[in-house]
């Protein structure tokens, strides 16, 4: 038996005292009904305290015919959103095409048959019970992007001020002091993961951004070469280049000092791009291992393939690049190669993994050489922040 309180409830607005008691006994074993016999008493039950969930409406009333009454109701929020049926002895397609665009979501010629009736509205009410959830969701998914955003700005001020101080102490001691040489590299060392986890905190939101097609792609023309040195030279203070060598190859030449190597993107976001990579591919690879970076212009794009010995297993493969996979690693998040993948298309490029040989790994990240930004971004990248709106 359903329950009184929770039924749905059904206004039956009909001119004929007959026609609203042939509905309402159809109707009330399933449903709370209510009855209006003119036009302006149906808008004023539909847009009071206790609006019901659906309208089953005559078109021929004295006040206001029924097509009058649905786009009232479709013109006033308080009743926008309630479903009309109209319910009437007029055949005509010209009739059910008025109806359709005076904002009705379906039609019931008279004399009516029970059957029908009964499914139309059943099948009515239930999309309107499935368009209240995905509205509901909605708002709590906007709701839970506006907290999100909000513990990140938080977030970021808050460790900020802590983090400006942990850089400023290894450059100060250097100035000050004078240390051995791997003494003073050490605290430079510092220096330069406290401007690592700097520019992580800063680009925390900028990858929620990604995640969800809201980041405002900025592309610009830059040597990667030096983004490349900048990442290995940080993690060469780490064990994982102990015994583990590598090479940059610049279109299958070895790198010299001055050679360079221009793509069009982003700096900051290849940056985390190629530190993540080639962290996983120095992990990966054994002890007196090399690592091979080739870097190759290919038309209009640029290729940046990383190579390490050890073929990723065929299974991991096929899931590398999704979030919160990791294999291997007991502190691993599983965010690396699928944040790598994120900067990689947000700067209209690709990546992919394959196993040469079946004995290496090779990831490869192609980057466009020339822009590629649409209307809406270049507009977006002048509109004024909302601060200043």
């Amino acid at each position: 038996m359903v329950d009184e309180q929770n039924r749905p409830s059904v206004l039956v607005v009909d001119d004929s005292p007959e026609n609203i008691d042939i509905l309402k006994a159809l109707l009330s074993s399933e449903y709370k009904v209510r009855a209006a016999n003119r036009g302006l008493r149906a808008l004023e039950l539909a847009q009071g305290p206790n609006p019901p969930d659906l309208i089953l409406l005559d078109v021929t009333m004295p006040d206001l015919n029924g097509y009058e009454v649905c786009s009232r109701l479709k013109a006033d929020p308080r009743s926008a959103a309630i479903p009309v049926i109209f319910v009437t002895a007029r055949r005509e397609v010209s009739d059910e095409a008025r109806g359709f665009e005076s904002g009705a979501v379906d039609f019931i010629s008279k004399p009516i048959r029970p059957p029908v009736v009964l499914a139309r509205v059943r099948t009515h009410l239930r999309l309107r019970q499935i368009q209240t959830e995905l509205e509901a969701q909605k708002s709590a998914l906007e709701e839970a992007a506006r907290l999100r955003d909000d513990v990140e700005r938080i977030t970021r001020h808050d460790l900020k001020g802590p983090l400006n101080n942990i850089i400023a102490v290894p450059r100060y001691l250097v100035t000050a002091y004078d240390f051995t040489p791997v003494d003073r590299e050490l605290l430079l060392g510092v220096e330069r993961s406290g401007h690592k986890m700097l520019n992580l905190i800063n680009r925390s939101l900028d990858l929620y951004k990604m995640e969800t097609g809201t980041y405002t792609f900025i592309p610009q023309a830059f040597d990667l070469v030096p983004v490349l040195l900048s990442t290995l030279e940080e993690l060469a203070l780490s064990p994982l280049l102990d015994k583990r060598r590598w090479r940059l190859l610049l279109d299958g030449a070895p790198w010299r000092a001055g050679m360079e190597f221009w793509v069009m993107g982003e700096e900051m976001l290849c940056y985390p791009m190629f530190s993540n990579l080639l962290l996983n591919a120095f992990e990966a690879s054994p002890q007196g291992g090399e690592v091979v970076l080739a870097l190759q212009n290919q038309g209009t794009e640029v290729s940046v393939s990383i190579t390490n010995p050890g073929a990723v297993p065929e299974a991991l493969k096929a899931v590398l690049f999704d979030k919160y996979v990791t294999s291997g690693k007991s502190s691993g998040t599983g965010l690396g190669a699928y944040s790598a993948k994120l900067c990689a298309e947000t700067q209209r490029g690709s990546i992919a993994v394959t196993t040469p040989g079946g004995s290496h790994t090779c990831i490869e990240v192609r980057l466009p050489k020339t822009a590629t930004i649409t209307l809406e971004e270049l507009q977006a990248q002048f509109a004024p922040s909302p601060r200043e709106a």
